[in-house]
């Protein structure tokens, strides 16, 4: 539950974000990272799992369940969805922009592992320390996704001015 809540305030933060800068980038992550609250709270990719499974009866992977590729499948299907906007609006944005969107890039890259490749890892050894290490790293990615967020949309105070949180630039040329 605080995992759905983190997530949830970091859509917020960055469709706050968004509302300052209309970066479209930005629009994109919250989207994502609302699909994100939404898909874990609603449990959708066992759903979607178990539905794709029965529906066309797949064949299992080598040490997987038939629900574990209709998983992988819903997630992929979904990822196509939500993927393709973030491109092109990371393609239009200014390098600037860029770069803060790739933070939340490599934290959604780190959440996707834990998601996927640690859980099949969990799933496939029955360990508790794998089970420990993928819940404690999908949840310390979403919170420094959330803190990420907040620090940006804070930075960023009523005026969207991006330039001023600049590192680059010395504290007098900041507005």
């Amino acid at each position: 539950m605080f995992n759905y809540g983190q997530a949830a305030l970091c859509a917020l933060f960055v469709f706050g974000i968004w509302l300052r800068t209309r970066e479209l980038m930005f629009l994109a992550w919250s989207l994502i990272f609302g699909f994100v609250t939404l898909g874990d709270a609603a449990r959708f990719h066992e759903r979607g799992g178990l539905l794709l499974a029965a529906t066309f009866d797949l064949v299992s992977l080598p040490g997987m369940r038939a629900r574990d590729t209709g998983e992988i499948i819903t997630w992929s299907l979904v990822a196509l969805g939500l993927l393709a906007p973030l491109l092109w609006s990371f393609w239009q944005s200014r390098p600037r922009q860029q770069a803060l969107g790739s933070v939340f890039l490599l934290l959604f890259a780190c959440l996707v592992g834990f998601a996927v490749a640690v859980d099949m890892l969990h799933f496939l050894t029955g360990s508790k320390l794998v089970g420990y290490a993928e819940d404690g790293g999908e949840m310390l990615s979403i919170a420094v996704a959330c803190c990420s967020a907040f620090i940006l949309y804070r930075g960023l105070g009523r005026y969207a001015d991006l330039q001023a949180l600049d590192p680059s630039l010395p504290f007098s040329k900041r507005t």
